[in-house]
């Protein structure tokens, strides 16, 4: 196996045009252990791009935060810019597997693992989060619900890398909801993140809802919250979540369970949200 260690977006870019078959690690908390079930798996070419200090770091600006994609699950749950202003990446990053795996897993590579039950990404998509991408042919901006395709699948050429997670500012409060089978250390059964402005007692000025774990991607549930801001009460609002999402069985739960999970706790929490 080659091994390469460059250090900066420049040597990054150089080794692009003069290789074909390159293979990123940055935090490797999902490849190594794949790789260590099976070695056929083991790229030719490793790419370690954890010395390129461009990738590291939280950036505040007036109208956004920029998170270099090598900022680890840890450096969320210590930020105090993401506890006020991003409240639901920050209470996942809070609930992320052990310390152990937070001081080594990084943003973007939770959002390339494209894992319907990656904890980050309800936060990062009611958030609106754009995705910055860098290759030979310069820089490029997708947002994350366009970024992650399917299962597994993302919109990034072998060329490329994400280089940042650039988060819209605004004056919404969010949260996270997890549920798994046991409260730490565990891959959610269902999560979904709220991001909402209230005007009054009951009355939303906006509100944006993300569900992880329930279909191949991470979904709006458009149809629930365009009914309640219809004047439609929660009861019945919460029925048109079933067209909204599709979730599997698997060794962590039944399909039909996420579904029920999904709608009992979602409701109960917009419930609680209209008397705050």
């Amino acid at each position: 196996m080659k091994y390469f260690a460059p250090k900066s977006l420049e040597e990054l870019k150089d080794l692009f045009l003069s290789n074909h078959d390159l293979n990123i690690l940055a935090g490797g908390t999902d490849v190594l252990p794949r790789w260590q079930d099976n070695p056929s798996l083991k790229p030719n070419v490793l790419v370690d791009i954890k010395k390129i200090p461009e990738l590291i770091g939280i950036k505040d600006s007036e109208t956004d935060i920029k998170i270099g994609a090598l900022t680890t699950v840890q450096d969320l749950k210590k930020s105090e810019l993401m506890k006020l202003k991003f409240s639901s990446i920050y209470e996942a990053a809070c609930q992320f597997a052990g310390v152990q795996i937070r001081h080594r897993a990084t943003i973007a590579g939770n959002i390339c693992n494209a894992s319907p039950a990656g904890d980050l990404l309800p936060g990062l998509y009611v958030h609106h989060a754009v995705i910055e991408i860098y290759g030979p042919k310069g820089e490029r901006r997708v947002p994350i619900h366009h970024f992650i395709t399917d299962v597994g699948q993302i919109a990034l050429e072998k060329d490329e890398i994400v280089t940042a997670v650039i988060l819209p500012k605004s004056t919404e409060s969010s949260l996270f909801y997890k549920l798994g089978l046991r409260q730490s250390m565990a891959i959610s059964v269902v999560n979904f993140a709220i991001a909402c402005e209230q005007e009054s007692m009951g009355t939303f000025k906006t509100l944006t809802i993300a569900a992880g774990s329930v279909a191949p991607t991470v979904v709006y549930l458009k149809s629930f919250t365009d009914a309640i801001f219809n004047g439609i009460n929660a009861d019945d609002a919460i029925q048109l979540v079933d067209d909204e999402i599709s979730p599997i069985d698997d060794i962590r739960a039944s399909g039909s369970y996420r579904k029920s999970a999904l709608k009992n706790v979602l409701k109960h929490t917009i419930e609680e949200l209209y008397v705050r």
